[in-house]
């Protein structure tokens, strides 16, 4: 019972986001969402969710379906109400346009994952956002996984000042490249964790 590495040689696959599960699961099955991808990806990854859509958002008044997926997401944004939340959704999930609905690499035909992120920062595929994720935002991505794990650890979700206190505290792993198991032992020997 050792870890044993299997080697892919795949430039595509490696990491959580280009988990087949997590792609399919973030799909309606027929077509991939980047909507939802992207919405994962702000809410778990990088600990920044959008708002809750307002209610009563219109359908559609026309027909899209001869449209690509960049221009029918530019047609529900220019909705009134929708485009706040799809400027802070919409970009993360582009980049997942690499994967099918099925979480498999898409092969031919036009690929759109151009994407333009919140920040400015532009990206080509889910590759280019990992790198980035990796040298621009790792300090909110190592604050989501403390987060998440806190919350698993305590049994529920986190008050104001335990968040807070993760985020000012946790800075300090970047030191030591936020290792899993620092940031395991940073919880584990928190007050937030010792005195739940």
């Amino acid at each position: 019972l050792e870890f044993a590495p299997v080697l892919h040689n795949d430039p595509n696959r490696g990491g959580l986001l280009t988990q087949t599960a997590i792609l399919a699961g973030l799909s309606d099955g027929r077509e991939s969402n980047p909507v939802k991808r992207g919405a994962w990806l702000a809410r778990k990854i990088i600990a920044e969710p959008p708002d809750d859509p307002p209610p009563n958002v219109p359908e559609l008044s026309e027909d899209t379906s001869s449209l690509s997926l960049l221009e029918r997401l530019e047609v529900h944004r220019n909705q009134e109400g929708c485009v706040r939340c799809h400027a802070g959704i919409d970009p993360w999930g582009i980049p997942f346009e690499t994967f099918n609905a099925a979480g498999l690499l898409k092969k031919g035909g036009q690929i759109e994952s151009n994407s333009t992120l919140p920040d400015g920062t532009e990206v080509k595929d889910l590759n280019a956002l990992k790198d980035y994720l990796v040298k621009d935002r790792i300090d909110k991505v190592a604050f989501s996984s403390l987060k998440h794990m806190a919350s698993y650890a305590i049994g529920r979700s986190l008050r104001y000042n335990e968040l807070a206190f993760l985020e000012e505290k946790g800075i300090k792993l970047r030191e030591d490249g936020y290792r899993m198991q620092d940031m395991l032992r940073f919880i584990i020997k928190s007050d937030l964790f010792l005195k739940k």
